[in-house]
């Protein structure tokens, strides 16, 4: 099956990258203005709906208790139906997802990542009624749903005992709201959006998506070299995945492969830009 559809690469041209930071201000600017309550009572603000499968923001976020606030922070939430799938989700519940893919199989793992990146840079984003939604195509929106109907709902189940998994649009959608609220969290301080380049905005979405990139397949890489090395009985390479705390620690908290190594990673679905 022919994938082309699927290839992406970051904003290149001064009009791309333009449209990328528009999209970022709009949508900083459209959550600073979301009502919101108080810790116990929340205000609640659907942003997306795709398929049955719900994006919401509560407000305000738990750093708006905090010694030093911050007033703009939400709690991102997807729901289906009355269930509430992301309850409590972090960082490391997506991680733990992805690299549950990438056990299943690699080349869904490949592809959920791309998905990831798209999502990063909005390349699946529409302008609807004046505001940006994640919104993909229908070629999209099939592989999506083939995923995880083809290989995803059975792997759960069959290698980790998971009936009613996460699915991978759920997935997808609540990393575009957690990468929003990161954005807001970051970028809405003096109540308006300050960032004037490409390389000023990296702070919050786009280090945060991309990090969740970067680690799983760090990550997957050290469980790779384990499931080989036990199978062979040679030495585990355990500096892959101490390179990877290391990342982040001296990036306090970040972790972002270069653009020709996602390249590799990721090929042949992502672009480097010359």
């Amino acid at each position: 099956m022919n994938f082309d559809f699927l290839s992406t690469r970051k904003p290149y041209t001064t009009s791309e990258k333009e449209q990328f930071l528009e999209i970022k201000r709009s949508l900083i600017i459209e959550a600073i203005a979301f009502p919101s309550g108080v810790t116990d009572k929340r205000v609640k603000t659907t942003v997306n709906k795709i398929d049955g499968t719900e994006a919401a923001f509560l407000k305000p976020g738990k750093e708006a208790s905090r010694k030093t606030p911050n007033a703009y922070d939400m709690y991102p939430l997807v729901t289906c139906g009355e269930k509430e799938v992301t309850p409590k989700f972090s960082f490391s519940d997506i991680w733990d997802y992805l690299l549950k893919v990438f056990l299943i199989h690699k080349g869904t793992f490949v592809k959920s990542l791309v998905l990831l990146y798209r999502l990063c840079y909005f390349n699946d984003h529409c302008c609807q009624n004046e505001k940006w939604r994640y919104s993909p195509s229908v070629q999209i929106l099939k592989l999506i749903h083939d995923l995880d109907a083809l290989v995803l709902k059975e792997g759960f189940a069959d290698k980790f005992k998971e009936e009613e998994p996460l699915t991978l649009l759920q997935l997808l959608m609540f990393a575009d709201i957690l990468a929003w609220n990161e954005d807001v969290k970051y970028h809405a301080p003096k109540g308006k959006p300050y960032f004037n380049s490409i390389s000023e905005s990296k702070i919050g979405r786009t280090n945060t998506i991309l990090s969740v990139i970067s680690a799983s397949l760090l990550i997957s890489e050290f469980i790779e070299d384990i499931v080989n090395k036990t199978q062979t009985g040679g030495v585990i390479n355990v500096a892959l995945i101490t390179s990877v705390i290391q990342i982040f620690i001296r990036k306090r908290g970040i972790c972002v492969l270069s653009d020709k190594e996602l390249q590799k990673a990721l090929s042949p679905y992502l672009g480097v830009n010359k």
